[in-house]
């Protein structure tokens, strides 16, 4: 019974405390409003998020996170996302001979492991990584295992400037294997520059990933890919290279209801060539899998100028004309640049999408040490919108103003003086008159004692 008292007691403090304390309760989602909460990733890569808002990263410095928990992007999107190197974690990749190396990775995330991305829109997403060690780089991960990235989509550039004897360039996904990918769209360009001309590398490419062992089902493909190796190339329109991983698993995988569109350009500056460049799989290393409902329009496109590495457009950003569109309620607002000597163009510089919002209620108040959060609703779609409310200034003190009054003073008419002897006789009469009257109210103090006792006997 006492047992039982006790427990009730803690549940119901629990259940009161709780809310005051505002404790997050084990499992339950981080709610992620602004470019700044993103950083709240790295505290806990192992929790729970949701995107609340459409969020533009333009002004933050993304390094990867190595990823193990779950983030829901809850039908919003992350614009202007730029990464430049990639994440701390290391793991284990091999090549078409299952030669191994310790390899880096990078994309929003670097590693996902165990982890699920859902529901989550991307555009105008930058990766440009320079790397002299193994590289995996990738739009949502460098790595994947054990992973699902389910309805996502995806529009932006990555690229990798490799130097060393492994390295790959996916278009969701770098290197992985024990994991899915599906209902997701990516129209991505995608650039892999060797940089090692003595050396023979092992390279790959592909529209969702470039290597590995990923299950496929409901996704479409648009691929631009730009491919310069003095190695071995592995592209693929979907994957460069299929190949069971990680070692020992022999589970049958699936490539399902998938269109690839698109082309790669590439050459293979090798005498001893493999030049795998197909639809879906560059190199098949592994035969058990089931692949249904799936099409193509795909061009493999290859040079044999070694001259120069391949790229998108020649011309400099100075020289490329830009036209700007303003978003709307359903549309977010870019600008289109365009190579004219090239005959090739682009979307940049995504803006949010525009709402009319006419009321806004404080979620958080701004103080002066803290930025504040407000929420909208748009009066033309209903979608409910967060803003970030600036500190507040402190207010501007009162100023104290001295006024100095001037005031004429009047002339004194001088007093005559007294004689001394005056001042000193009045002074000696007053003290004699104060003695006699204290003298007298002592004498009468005791005579009406006195009396007092004489009624006592």
């Amino acid at each position: 019974m006492k047992n039982f008292k006790f427990l009730f007691i803690l549940l119901f403090l629990t259940a009161v405390l709780m809310p005051v304390l505002n404790v997050k309760a084990e499992g339950e989602a981080v709610n992620i409003y602004t470019a700044s909460d993103m950083q709240k990733i790295k505290d806990d890569p192992s929790g729970s998020y949701i995107l609340m808002n459409d969020i533009d990263m333009k002004d933050e410095e993304w390094v990867p996170v190595d990823f193990t928990g779950t983030f829901d992007g809850n039908s919003h999107a992350i614009l202007n996302l730029n990464v430049k190197e990639t994440s701390s974690e290391i793991r284990t990749t091999y090549d078409g001979n299952y030669k191994t190396y310790d390899t880096y990775f990078a994309g929003l995330f670097g590693v996902l492991e165990n982890a699920e991305v859902k529901n989550l829109t991307i555009r105008g997403i930058r990766v440009e990584v320079s790397k002299d060690a193994p590289c995996f780089v990738g739009s949502v991960s460098g790595y994947a295992d054990g992973s699902k990235i389910d309805n996502c989509d995806i529009e932006g550039r990555v690229r990798l400037d490799a130097n060393s004897k492994m390295f790959g360039t996916g278009g969701i996904v770098g290197y992985g294997g024990n994991s899915s990918i599906t209902n997701t769209k990516a129209d991505i360009t995608l650039i892999c520059i060797d940089h090692d001309a003595e050396n023979r590398d092992e390279q790959f490419l592909g529209g969702a990933y470039s290597a590995g062992f990923i299950d496929v089902d409901k996704c479409s493909i648009k691929i631009d890919g730009y491919d310069s190796d003095h190695g071995y190339v592995h592209n693929g329109g979907l994957v460069g290279m299929y190949i069971l991983y990680p070692l020992g698993n022999n589970y049958a995988g699936y490539i399902n209801n998938t269109r690839v569109e698109g082309m790669i350009t590439f050459f293979e500056d090798n005498t001893d060539r493999r030049a795998y460049c197909k639809d879906f799989m560059g190199e098949v290393m592994n035969w058990t899998y089931e692949y249904v409902g799936n099409s193509s329009d795909f061009k493999p496109n290859e040079t044999k100028d070694y001259s120069k590495d391949l790229l998108p457009y020649y011309c400099s950003d100075s020289e490329l004309k830009s036209e700007t569109f303003d978003g709307s309620c359903e549309e977010f607002g870019y600008t289109l640049y365009t190579s004219e000597a090239d005959n090739y163009s682009f979307k940049g510089d995504y803006t949010l999408k525009k709402h009319n919002i006419t009321e806004w209620t404080d979620i958080e108040e701004a103080t002066y040490e803290k930025e504040g959060l407000a929420k909208g609703t748009c009066t033309d779609c209903q979608s409910e919108v967060y803003m970030v409310t600036p500190v507040k200034e402190p207010e501007p003190e009162e100023e104290v103003i001295e006024t100095v009054v001037t005031q004429e003073v009047p002339e004194v008419e001088p007093v005559e003086e007294k004689n001394d002897g005056d001042s000193n006789t009045a002074l000696g009469v007053v003290v004699i008159a104060g003695l006699v009257i204290s003298i007298g109210l002592v004498v009468a103090i005791m005579v009406v004692l006195s009396k007092g006792r004489k009624r006592r006997r």
